[in-house]
C-alpha cells in the first residue's frame, strides 16, 4: 500500500497486531471490513491495540553494551522501564493532580484539616483522602505498577507494549490510552491467552483511560511527555529532534518512508480478504 495516501479511506482509528497475532482470532472482521478499518501487523511481538490520535505512543530503543544491567528480555526489559521511566512518571502525575485539586479547591491552605472557602468545603477525610466538598467522594488516583506483562493502574490496563529483541540490542515501544472510542475496542475479541489478572473482563471493564485520571491537568498529553522526559533525564542525556530531521534522516538513509516501507520494513499492512 501506498502510505502517504492510504489514511483518508480508513477509520479514525488503526488495529495493530503483533508479528505472530492472526486476524480471524483476535479481530472481529466483519465488523472492521464494514467499517473499513485499517489493520496492521507490526514487526515486533505482543498483541494487539487499537490505536487514534489519543494513543501515547513511547519507544525505547537500547544496546546491549550501552544498558549492560538490562537483560535483553521482555519481563527484564518492562521491569527497568517500569522502575526507571514510568514510575517516576506516574508517581509524578499523580502529584500534578492532587496538587491541583488541592489548589483549586483550598486556595492556599492545603494543609488545613477542614476549610470552607467560597461556600464550599474541603480537607482530608478520616481516611485521609482529598476531598472537595462535604458529599464529593474522595479523589482517587490509582498507583502505577507492572503487573504480570502490562503496565496497569489498580486493577487496570492503560496501554500496549511489545518487544522485538535481535543480537546487540531490542526495542520497547508502548501505546499509552490517553482516551479512546468505546465503540472501537468492540472490534478486537476476547483473546485466547491473557494474563491471569484479567480473567474474562471484556475491554471496558479491563481497560483505563489516562484522562479519566489525570484529565484534570492542562494540557494533560503534553504534561505526560513532560513528565516522561524529566523520567528520562535521570539517567541519559536526551537530545530533541523535530519530525522534519527525522523525515529528512529517513529521506538521507534509507530512501524515503515510502521506499523503506515497501523494501525492507516488515510491518505491514492486512488487507481485508
Amino acid at each position: 500500500g501506498n502510505i502517504a495516501n492510504s489514511s483518508p479511506r480508513y477509520q479514525s482509528c488503526a488495529i495493530v497486531l503483533g508479528l505472530g497475532g492472526k486476524p480471524e482470532q483476535l479481530v472481529n472482521l466483519n465488523e472492521t471490513k464494514r467499517d473499513n478499518v485499517l489493520m496492521i501487523k507490526r514487526f515486533s511481538g505482543g498483541g494487539t491495540v487499537v490505536v487514534d490520535h489519543d494513543s501515547l505512543l513511547t519507544t525505547f530503543i537500547g544496546r546491549t553494551d550501552a544498558l549492560p544491567d538490562v537483560q535483553p528480555y521482555p519481563r527484564e526489559i518492562m521491569q527497568w522501564s517500569s522502575d526507571t521511566i514510568f514510575g517516576p512518571v506516574f508517581d509524578s502525575l499523580k502529584a500534578d493532580v492532587l496538587k491541583n485539586v488541592s489548589s483549586d479547591a483550598c486556595g492556599d491552605f492545603p494543609k488545613k484539616k477542614t476549610l470552607v472557602m467560597h461556600g464550599k468545603s474541603c480537607g482530608l477525610n478520616d481516611n485521609r483522602q482529598l476531598t472537595t466538598s462535604n458529599n464529593a467522594a474522595p479523589i482517587h488516583v490509582p498507583d502505577f505498577e507492572l503487573r504480570e506483562n502490562d503496565y496497569v493502574l489498580g486493577v487496570k490496563k492503560m496501554g500496549g507494549n511489545a518487544q522485538s529483541i535481535v543480537k546487540g540490542g531490542w526495542l520497547h515501544h508502548t501505546s499509552f490510552l490517553w482516551d479512546y472510542v468505546d465503540d472501537h475496542m468492540q472490534y478486537l475479541t476476547l483473546p485466547n491467552k491473557r494474563p491471569d489478572y484479567r480473567g474474562d473482563r471484556s475491554h471496558d471493564d479491563f481497560l483505563a483511560k489516562l484522562k479519566s485520571y489525570y484529565g484534570s491537568l492542562d494540557n494533560g498529553k503534553k504534561v505526560f511527555f513532560d513528565r516522561f522526559k524529566e523520567a528520562t533525564e535521570h539517567t541519559f542525556h536526551v537530545e530533541e529532534v523535530s519530525l522534519k530531521e527525522v523525515i529528512g534522516l529517513v529521506d538521507e538513509e534509507l530512501g524515503g518512508m515510502q521506499t523503506w516501507f515497501d523494501g525492507k520494513c516488515r510491518t505491514r499492512i492486512i488487507e481485508h480478504g
